[in-house]
C-alpha cells in the first residue's frame, strides 16, 4: 500500500553519532532521523516502472484533473460518511509521503484539499485504486513549515487531529500546499461546518432512530466541535451510546437540551444550536468519578441523577424508555459487597497406622 520499510544504521557523519533510519520503497528512498522523528532527504524516484510526478502526470499516467474526475465518478474503497460530491470543489491534490507520530513508517498517500476538509487516501499500486484513510476538518487545524534539512515538508496538527508530517515531491507542490492550506484554514473558523453540515445535523437531530445515531456518531468523529478541550474525540475510544436528553443542574435552573455520549471511560456532553448548524463542547466527566441513581419513581418520568465529587448533581431526562435503560446500563456500577472472611480450621491429616510385625 505504499509504505516504506525501516532499517536502522549509524549515521556516517563524524561527531554526530546519530542513529538514522533508512526508509526503503521500490524506487524511492528516504532518510529518517530517529532522534528528531523527521525526514532528512528528498524523494528520489529511481524505478523506471514508476514514473516521477511531472507537471501533467500525477499517478498511473493520469493528470490531476483526470484523478479529480476519477474521485467524483468512481467509488473509493473503504469510503465512510457523506458523499464525496457533497464536500465541494477540489482545490488542490497531489501524491505525498505522510507520517503521523504513532506510525513507524512513512507511507505514500494521495491527499485532496476541499474547502473545509483534507481527504487522505492510500495508494494501491497493484490494483491501481485509491483507498479511504481519513477525512480531517480544517477548522482548528494548524500548519507549520519544517525549517531544517528536511526537503519540502510541513506539519499539520490541531486539537481534533493527530499531528502529521507531509513531505511533498518538489518545491512547487510544497508551495501550493502551504498557500492553499493556510488560506482554507483561515476561512474555516468563519464556517464552523462544511457546506452540507447544517443539513446533516438538522436531519439527524433529534437522533430518534438507530440510523440517525450511527450517522451522527460518524459526523462527530469527522467534523470540528466548537470549544473542544482535551485530547481529540477520536482518542476517547468507541462510542457506546448516544442520545439527546434534557439536562438540569442546580445552577442552570431550567433544563437544557444536550447530546449525551457514552465512551468506555468518559461521559461527554455537547449542545446543538437552535438552527441545528453547529455542535459545541459542554463538558466531560470520567465514569469512575460519577454515580447514576434512578429517579423515575417521581410521576413515572424517565429521569436519573448523576452525582460525583467532580460535579454538582445533574438531573437527566430521557425521551424514550430505551434511552433511559441504555444510559443506566452503562452508567450504573454494581455495588461491591465484600464478603466477610471466615477462618476455616486446617484440614485434619490422618495418622499413619502402625503395622505390627
Amino acid at each position: 500500500m505504499g509504505c516504506c520499510s525501516l532499517s536502522a544504521r549509524q549515521a556516517g557523519s563524524a561527531g554526530t553519532g546519530q542513529d538514522e533510519v533508512e526508509l526503503l520503497k521500490t524506487g524511492r528512498t528516504r532518510m529518517w532521523s530517529s532522534s528528531e522523528g523527521q525526514s532528512e532527504a528528498s524523494l528520489h524516484p529511481k524505478d523506471p516502472a514508476i514514473p516521477a510526478e511531472t507537471e501533467d502526470v500525477i499517478l498511473w499516467g493520469r493528470t490531476r484533473e483526470e484523478l479529480a474526475n476519477l474521485l467524483i465518478t468512481q467509488p473509493i474503497s473503504g469510503w465512510e460518511g457523506m458523499n464525496i460530491q457533497s464536500l465541494g470543489e477540489i482545490i488542490w491534490s497531489s501524491l505525498v509521503f505522510l507520517r503521523s507520530y504513532c506510525m513507524e513508517e512513512m507511507c505514500e498517500r494521495y491527499i485532496v484539499l476541499f474547502s473545509f476538509h483534507l481527504l487522505i487516501l492510500s495508494v494501491d499500486r497493484t490494483k491501481k485504486t485509491l483507498v479511504y484513510e481519513g477525512l480531517l476538518p480544517l477548522a482548528g487545524m494548524r500548519l507549520r513549515e519544517i525549517v531544517s534539512a528536511i526537503s519540502h515538508t510541513f506539519e499539520i496538527s490541531g486539537s481534533m487531529i493527530e499531528s502529521r508530517l507531509i513531505c511533498c515531491q518538489n518545491s512547487a507542490d510544497f508551495d501550493m500546499w502551504v498557500q492553499h492550506l493556510q488560506h482554507q484554514i483561515k476561512m474555516a473558523p468563519n464556517q464552523t461546518h462544511c457546506p452540507v453540515s447544517p443539513n446533516n445535523i438538522s436531519f439527524l437531530v433529534p437522533c430518534d432512530e438507530q440510523w440517525k445515531k450511527r450517522e451522527l456518531m460518524r459526523h462527530l468523529l469527522c467534523n470540528a466541535i466548537l470549544n473542544w478541550e482535551g485530547k481529540p474525540i477520536q482518542h476517547l475510544g468507541r462510542i457506546q451510546y448516544l442520545t439527546m436528553v434534557q439536562v438540569a443542574t442546580g445552577c442552570m435552573g431550567d433544563s437544557e437540551e444536550r447530546l449525551l455520549i457514552l465512551f468506555p471511560e468518559d461521559l461527554l456532553f455537547l449542545s446543538v444550536d437552535k438552527d441545528r448548524t453547529a455542535i459545541t463542547y459542554k463538558g466531560k466527566l470520567p465514569l469512575t468519578a460519577i454515580q447514576a441513581k434512578e429517579k423515575s419513581a417521581l410521576l413515572g418520568r424517565l429521569q436519573f441523577e448523576i452525582t460525583g465529587s467532580l460535579t454538582d448533581p445533574i438531573l437527566i431526562t430521557c425521551s424514550t424508555a430505551e434511552d433511559y435503560e441504555k444510559c443506566l446500563f452503562y452508567l450504573q456500577k454494581p455495588e461491591k459487597i465484600l464478603e466477610p472472611l471466615t477462618l476455616q480450621p486446617p484440614p485434619i491429616i490422618p495418622k499413619k497406622s502402625r503395622q505390627h510385625q
